[in-house]
């Protein structure tokens, strides 16, 4: 299993430092965690958005999601 952090940053995305997500592969999926702003474009430079196989959002602050929208 490999846990990628795609950014960790707080409330607010700081320079190249994207707020929360995360991708979690098995070798078989690719699980994305959170997609704060910032990190789609920490994504893309791992996988293809084509093969995230599923999405969890922690809670339903902005800061965890925003870059889904």
């Amino acid at each position: 299993m490999l846990v990628t952090v795609l950014g960790c940053s707080g409330s607010y995305p700081g320079q190249d430092c994207p707020c929360s997500g995360y991708l979690i592969q098995d070798g078989t999926s690719n699980v994305l965690v959170d997609l704060g702003p910032g990190c789609l474009s920490s994504l893309q430079r791992h996988i293809a958005l084509c093969d995230v196989t599923a999405v969890v959002l922690s809670h339903s602050h902005a800061d965890h999601w925003s870059d889904l929208a």
